[in-house]
Formats: C-alpha cells, structure tokens, sequence
C-alpha cells in the first residue's frame, strides 16, 4: 500500500480509489475464508488441532513468505524469461543439457543420470545451489505435466527425447535438478522444494492403474516391482476389488497373504507397486527438515504456478490454455469405480498418508489459509474422517532405510 502512495503522490487523486479497492478486496477475502472455514468446521468435526489452526490469527508460512522480498528482481527475472525463450524455441530434440552440479554422480558411484532428468535449456550461471528449486516429482500426482513444464525431458512428446512444451519462467529457471523414485539429483542446499500434490485417494487409484500390467505384452511384468503378487498372484485388478477382498476384514475372497500384500502395499512398506511404493511420506522425509516447501496442487495448477512464479520474483502470467497434458491413458468405468465400503477403507489404510499430504500443505510458502481450507473441503469428499482429524489408528511406518537406500551417501 505504501508504494503504491508514494508512486502517486502528484497525482493523489488517483490513489484513494485504488486504496480503497484493495481494502474492499481484502475485506471480502477475509469474509469468504470466515465462511469457508466456519462451513468445514460446522460440516465435519475437525481435531482440536485442525480448529485450532482454522481459527488462528497467526501468521502461515505462506505470509511470512510473502512478507519478504522475492528472490530475483523484476529486470533479471525479465532478462532469464527472454533467454529461456530462446533456447525453449531452439531446442529440437537434439543432445539434452545435464547440469554440472548434477549431485547424482556423487551419490552414485558409476552411475549415468537418466535421461528424463536432464533439461532442454542450460543452467544460468547465477543458479547456484541456494537458488535453485528440486523438484519432487511424486508419481501420478500431475508431476509429468509440470516436469514438461519446467523443462525436463518427461513424458513430453512423442517419445522421451522431446519437449517442446517448456514454459520460459522463473521457476523453469531455478528448477535445476529431480527427485523421483530412486534417484535423487538435488542439493541439500536447495533454496525450495517443489512438490506436485493430488488428492491421496484419487492418486493412489490412478498410480494403481498405471501399473496394471498388460498382459499381452512380451513381458508385462516390472523386473524392480513385484507387481504380478497384486494383479496376477491375488486376482486384484481393480482398486475396489483390491479394497473390498483384501482390506476389509473378514473371509472374502482373498487369502491371508494376500490380505497383507494388499495392505502393506498400500502402505508404500513393500515394492508392489512402484508410485504406491514412493509415496509423499518418503518424499517428504527425503528432504531436509527444515527446507522451504512450494506447492503446485494437481487441482489447482494455474493458480500454484502463478503464486510461486510470484514468490520468485516473476510473472504471473500461466494460464489454462497454455497447459500441456502429459502422460494420460483411457480408463475404463470398472476401472475408476470405488464403493462406500472401498472408499471408507482405502482412506483408513491412507490416513497416515493424508496427514503427510496435509503438513505439506500447511507447510507451503505459497499455500494460504483459504486455499488450505478449499483443498480440504475437497478432501472431505473422499476421506472426511482422515481429512478432520491429525492422528492415525496406527503408527506412520518407520521407512529410513528406503529414504537412505534412494538418496544414497555424497562422496566427493
């Protein structure tokens, strides 16, 4: 508001409607969220913690990072967009750039950095580490289409090696390095950690269907994840068969083992299915504890992309039109039905799960208290009990070794 008085000052006149605006607009803002939360709170019955949180003045993390000034200013950011633009529309399909400071040969003896890691612009040389952001590509949650985006080689074209889908920004710019699966390529040092979220529930049946094996191919079955003990082993080629023979109690169809498979698979403890297997508790534990968290909501994708390219100093200027879709198959109805009964216990399996989905949320630089609440009131569609409350029946799974096993150890 201040420099928006100070620009005017010959021209006072002007200011006074404009201040008055943004009073009238923070003013509804504010009566919206109230409304917003008193609704979820009236609707549902939140944990003490969650109404506590919903009814606090306290600053969020997404206020105290708005508070300070951007990373790039505005001259520097216009000057990386041009040059992204350039290269963005140079690039066709030749040799991909593997940055320098890569962290994975390090961690990986011998190793070579898959292709889909690398980018199709170089990195500027003000990109040091405590600028750039890693990108924590959590599958099947619309990481594919941001991965495109930022200028990976991912799911982009017609094949692996194209992408003619980049989107020259800021956070294309300082998006370096990857983290997805078992290779991690990004430095401790980073100054953000992006995540692509989705709804758990939702991504837990599309990552169940993505590994469904065809079984007319030559060999339908994954040499790394014992998939076939799901699909061919105990019959499970479904979600909601899964959910209803092998999670909920009683004699119903399925064996004791595969009971246990079903529910330890879920749970991302066993390498059944590979995107339920990393999951966000291991993408978030793989991080550093205290590292600054952005958030592109697969819900929400221009609204996120454009807060964070703001956070950094950017435009916001993504709009709808401009998206790409990557990385989408046909689905058949049996495919994508979940019953009452499916729904109430696949969401009691992934409740420990949901919670990690939500501190990410909470978490969030670029993530406020109503856009908080909005991703609940989605989430309590699907799972309303897991969504209300902050604990679990049972304990979150103890899984550092998987966290150290993916990260590997830095030897310099």
């Amino acid at each position: 508001m201040t420099r928006i008085a100070r620009r005017s000052t010959d021209k006072e006149h002007r200011a006074v409607p404009w201040f008055g605006m943004w009073i009238g607009l923070a003013l509804a803002l504010s009566v919206i969220y109230c409304w917003s939360a008193e609704r979820l709170i009236s609707a549902y019955s939140p944990s003490p913690a969650l109404r506590a949180y919903l009814e606090s003045d306290a600053p969020v993390e997404s206020e105290a990072a708005a508070a300070k000034p951007p990373m790039f200013d505005s001259s520097f950011a216009a000057y990386l967009k041009k040059g992204l633009s350039y290269y963005i529309e140079a690039y066709d399909g030749g040799k991909p750039y593997q940055y320098k400071d890569s962290s994975y040969p390090h961690r990986r003896a011998n190793a070579t950095l898959p292709l889909w890691f690398k980018k199709v612009f170089p990195l500027n040389k003000h990109m040091t580490p405590d600028k750039q952001t890693c990108f924590m590509h959590v599958g099947k949650a619309g990481g594919s289409t941001i991965g495109c985006m930022l200028g990976f080689l991912i799911h982009c074209g017609d094949d692996d090696k194209t992408n003619f889908q980049s989107v020259p920004s800021l956070l294309a710019a300082t998006t370096a390095h990857s983290f997805h699966r078992g290779v991690y390529d990004c430095s401790d040092e980073a100054a953000n950690y992006l995540f692509v979220i989705r709804n758990p529930l939702a991504r837990a049946l599309s990552a169940f269907n993505y590994a469904k094996p065809d079984l007319s191919e030559k060999h339908p079955f994954s040499k790394k994840y014992k998939d076939k003990e799901i699909y061919v082993d105990c019959d499970f080629w479904t979600l909601n068969d899964l959910a209803e023979r092998g999670l909920v109690k009683g004699n119903n169809g399925a064996s004791d083992e595969c009971k246990d498979r079903a529910k330890k698979a879920l749970l991302g403890t066993e390498n059944n299915l590979v995107h339920w297997f990393y999951n966000y508790q291991f993408y978030y534990e793989s991080m550093p504890p205290d590292a600054n968290i952005v958030v592109i909501r697969n819900e929400h994708i221009v609204d996120d992309w454009n807060a964070v390219e703001t956070l950094l100093g950017g435009a916001a200027d993504l709009t709808k039109e401009s998206l790409p879709v990557n990385n989408q198959y046909e689905k058949k109805p049996e495919d994508v039905y979940l019953s009452d009964a499916a729904k109430v216990v696949l969401c009691e399996t992934l409740c420990n799960e949901i919670q990690v989905y939500k501190t990410i949320l909470k978490r969030a630089q670029n993530i406020n208290k109503e856009q908080y609440v909005q991703s609940m009131q989605e989430l309590v569609t699907s799972c309303p009990k897991e969504a209300m409350e902050e604990s679990c029946a049972v304990d979150m799974p103890d899984i550092s070794l998987k966290v150290e096993k993916a990260k590997g150890k830095l030897i310099y």
